[in-house]
């Protein structure tokens, strides 16, 4: 068949099916509103400085800060380390914080136990990022 023929035949196939689809619906099938956009963008942003700003105030414990110079990381070792953490990571992270710090303030050995193993997850990350 020749390369003529294949076009005179195909174009108007495609034309028509072209028009028959109104163009809203192709919009709507991926198309996502700026605002919508914007709105979880700006949430993920601010759920990751919340989940950054509760494990760095759980890591200015006392103990906290004694495991971490028995184990020679720094403050900004740990900085960077939290930095390089995914979302989810750094929401399991901080969630973990959260139940420690609760635990340490209501006397808890467990929330300094598990205040300790937050650390050694920390250090975990710290070795795997350098």
């Amino acid at each position: 068949m020749s390369r003529k023929r294949i076009l005179s035949v195909s174009l108007p196939v495609l034309l028509s099916a072209a028009t028959i689809m109104p163009a809203p619906m192709w919009a709507d099938d991926h198309v996502l509103p700026l605002t919508e956009l914007r709105d979880k963008a700006r949430s993920a942003s601010e759920d990751r400085a919340k989940n950054i700003e509760d494990i760095e105030r759980v890591l200015s414990y006392p103990a906290a800060a004694q495991a971490l110079a028995k184990s020679n990381v720094n403050g900004d070792q740990v900085r960077r380390a939290v930095a390089t953490l995914s979302d989810q990571e750094l929401a399991n992270l901080a969630s973990k914080a959260r139940t420690s710090e609760k635990d340490v303030q209501g006397g808890l050995i467990v929330g300094i136990l598990a205040l300790i193993g937050l650390i050694v997850v920390i250090i975990i990350v710290l070795s795997l990022v350098a």
